[in-house]
């Protein structure tokens, strides 16, 4: 028997023609099967025309059968089956021709990860069945690990073949049709990338079962319940190998989306321009059919056009402005060399430098009002201010920076806007506010309760305020 390094180099050096067989089983969804002839036609072709005998007896098909690379002839199906450990070596080699994973892959994995988790907390510690589980446990660790990984390389050079499709669809060069491009956009969003997502996603909730970060925690939590921490730690590693790709798997997604988005809005205009021509059509079919009428005129009168409201004005528009664009070819361009002399003769309007442009509102003065409004706000309501200027007065000049006298108008305001009118007294006796620069002479302003002389001459407070 022959080496099987010696096997597979020999299947490298004709990758490409391999890799013809890998697109047969990709398109045909077989299970690793493609046509036999289809290997006897390369070893004739490219086998035997070496002068290598040595080659060409590595490359029979016994060699092959017996090494593993093929796995099976089967004579009445007339089909050669390839190896999946040849089949994945080969895709890794070339990534647009490994198939991205559904959702049937992704739910194998979970529900696996699930019953490995189940299987270890139900074997003794330290047993031989808890070792071959733990054992299993990591083997399918590392096998999601490399599978997440390859499928995100994979799903890269998809959305990167789309994106091109699209490129080539906004150029006009594209030869698949809107409807087209965007069924293979959205199927590759829903079936292989969405199922990736949902698979690494810790916020997806299942019924009646828990996805994959789920199943993990709860083996961690009992490791660390028992008081194996070691273990815990080491599957977190594990876990967080895995999760960390959920931010490559989100930008594809949203990128993806972003193609979808322009194309649904592209396919919609399209698919009414389309149903609106269609519909037209109909309507001319039935005037020229069999021999109808002839020299028809698109009027508004037509059945199909008077629904269409956007030719509405039309009619009247050319009779005001059809002497606008009725000229005469040799006078156009004159008439544009003229239009164009006039330009040249109008003064240029300078830019206006961004250093002179206007400056942004002052809201230094609003500023301050919010700031003043803030405090007053915060002041207790109920009870009782013998004198409400000089009340204002003390506390602004303890609360707020560059105080002045205007400031106490604006909490005034403020605070009369807060408190019931019938708790509002104003007194005949008269004071005075300072700042240092200025001084306000008031009427005093009461803040009553229900224990206060109601006697006292109510407040009017459009009078106050002017005061």
């Amino acid at each position: 028997m022959i080496n099987r390094d010696v096997l597979i180099e020999k299947v490298l050096e004709f990758k490409y023609d391999f890799f013809q067989f890998i697109d047969y089983i990709n398109s045909h969804d077989g299970a690793m099967e493609f046509p036999f002839t289809a290997y006897v036609q390369f070893y004739n072709k490219k086998v035997l025309s070496q002068d290598n005998e040595s080659l060409k007896n590595i490359l029979s098909l016994d060699h092959l059968l017996a090494g593993g690379i093929f796995t099976h002839h089967d004579k009445v199906s007339g089909m050669l089956v390839m190896s999946k450990v040849v089949y994945d070596l080969l895709v890794f080699l070339d990534v647009s021709r490994n198939k991205e994973l559904s959702h049937a892959k992704f739910e194998s994995l979970r529900q696996q990860t699930e019953q490995a988790t189940i299987n270890i907390m139900q074997c003794e510690t330290g047993s031989q069945d808890y070792r071959d589980q733990l054992n299993l446990f990591w083997d399918l660790i590392s096998e999601i690990l490399t599978t997440v990984k390859e499928n995100i390389r994979v799903l890269h050079h998809k959305v990167d073949d789309v994106a091109n499709q699209y490129g080539q669809f906004e150029a006009g060069k594209q030869k698949h049709s809107i409807n087209e491009l965007y069924e293979t956009a959205q199927q590759l969003h829903d079936r292989h990338i969405k199922p990736c997502l949902e698979f690494i996603n810790p916020d997806i909730q299942l019924v009646n079962r828990k996805n994959f970060v789920e199943s993990i925690d709860t083996l961690m939590d009992y490791y660390r319940q028992s008081g194996h921490e070691s273990i815990a730690i080491a599957i977190r590693y594990k876990l967080t190998a895995v999760t960390s790709y959920y931010k490559d798997i989100e930008s594809l997604s949203n990128r993806l989306l972003t193609y979808l988005y322009s194309l649904a809005e592209q396919r919609r205009y399209f698919m009414a321009i389309e149903q609106r021509y269609n519909a037209l059509m109909q309507t001319f079919d039935k005037l020229y059919r069999h021999g109808g009428q002839k020299n028809l005129y698109l009027t508004a009168g037509l059945e199909d056009i008077s629904d269409m409201r956007c030719f509405d004005g039309l009619s009247s528009h050319k009779l005001s402005f059809s002497a606008k664009f009725d000229r005469h070819p040799e006078k156009s361009i004159q008439q544009f060399k003229h239009y164009f002399e006039e330009i040249q003769l109008r003064p240029i309007k300078q830019k206006v430098d961004i250093a002179h442009a206007p400056k942004l509102p002052d809201k230094t003065l609003q500023n301050r009002k919010n700031d003043i409004l803030k405090h007053i706000a915060s002041l207790p309501k109920e009870q009782f201010i013998e004198d409400i200027h000089q009340y204002l007065d003390n506390y602004l000049k303890a609360s707020i920076n560059e105080y002045t006298l205007v400031d106490v108008l604006y909490g005034l305001e403020f605070y009369l806007s807060l408190i019931p009118k019938t708790k509002i007294r104003q007194l005949s006796e008269r004071r005075r506010v300072e700042d240092g620069s200025y001084y306000w002479e008031y009427r005093v302003l009461t803040r009553i309760n229900n224990q206060t002389n109601s006697n006292m001459t109510d407040l009017k407070i459009k009078e106050q305020v002017n005061d």
